[in-house]
């Protein structure tokens, strides 16, 4: 049977800024579910290709079944953000007139159970790919220390909330057996930072938490700065484009930083030689990260934190 029909975040303001060419090559750097690459495939002809890639191999499979009627116009690749230039050079793929990177986790992820991304999960891994290595969530609340699980939640920005939420794991762990999932896991940090009469209201206690356990079992952050890197290197000069819909704080501000920096030029003093390589490569369209609309809010209340930025590479003459 057909998946249902999943909603892409912010898709025409995701077209807009891509610009598809009918005869151009993008890539869709989070699949997923194919929302997003569907509607680019629409837009391109026949001499038009796309590459989507992902991390989750169950998103591949997922995504397989829905771009089933455009067979011959793309090819899924498993890999990271960070993996695109190999990626690249495995499908014969020289240079990218537009790259699509979506920071977020989809619903199917969510409504895994066993996976431990939501507050009811019965289990405790939160990897994207389980056959990465790197410690998955269950080994970082069980092994590391208070300190090391400080810096994990250092990402959230709430000094002592992050201390309590860190004891808090390490002192109910201790005689105990393994905290074992998700949800026992969200009771956990819950029960050390919740506020009295906070309970219920918009979202729950432990989210910020759990999304940095997420992040540090994935490498996230590493891997969002290495892809926008990647990507830049690997856009048409000229016309190529990038758009990013990411969905937390500490995303939106370390992709708006990273777009800054890759449209630096050179910052040595004009009158000795470069030795800091810097070039321009990229040009940012997006003054600021543009939020979804209200319409699109009321539709899909998830979108409410997400936020879209975009930039063009530069041309060849720009980088000289």
């Amino acid at each position: 049977m057909t998946p249902p029909l999943h909603q892409p975040a912010m898709l025409a303001e995701t077209l807009a800024y891509l610009d598809i060419k009918a005869s151009g090559v993008y890539v869709d750097l989070t699949i997923g579910p194919a929302g997003h690459s569907l509607r680019i495939l629409e837009q391109l002809g026949p001499q038009g290709f796309l590459l989507g890639v992902d991390r989750d191999p169950e998103a591949l499979k997922l995504a397989e079944q829905r771009l089933r009627p455009c067979a011959g116009r793309f090819r899924l690749l498993p890999g990271r953000f960070s993996d695109l230039e190999s990626l690249l050079a495995e499908a014969g793929i020289s240079e990218l007139d537009g790259v699509l990177m979506d920071t977020g986790i989809s619903r199917d992820q969510l409504l895994d159970p066993a996976r431990g991304f939501s507050f009811a999960s019965s289990g405790l891994s939160m990897k994207l790919n389980p056959a990465e290595p790197g410690p998955d969530a269950a080994e970082i609340v069980n092994t590391y220390s208070v300190a090391q699980l400080k810096q994990v939640f250092s990402i959230v920005g709430k000094g002592r909330e992050a201390g309590r939420a860190a004891r808090a794991i390490a002192t109910y762990r201790e005689g105990r057996k393994a905290i074992e999932s998700t949800a026992e896991l969200a009771q956990i940090i819950a029960a050390a930072v919740a506020r009295p009469g906070s309970w219920g209201k918009n979202r729950h206690p432990a989210t910020p938490w759990l999304m940095a356990i997420r992040v540090a079992a994935n490498d996230e952050l590493a891997e969002i700065e290495g892809g926008l890197r990647a990507a830049a290197r690997s856009l048409r000069p000229g016309s190529g484009r990038l758009v990013v819909v990411s969905w937390a704080g500490h995303e939106h501000g370390l992709v708006r930083q990273t777009l800054r920096n890759l449209q630096q030029p050179c910052s040595c003093p004009p009158a000795l030689p470069c030795t800091c390589q810097q070039r321009p490569l990229l040009r940012v369209l997006t003054r600021k990260p543009l939020a979804a609309s209200e319409a699109e809010i009321h539709r899909n209340p998830a979108t409410r934190t997400c936020r879209l930025q975009a930039a063009v590479a530069t041309s060849l003459e720009d980088r000289a």
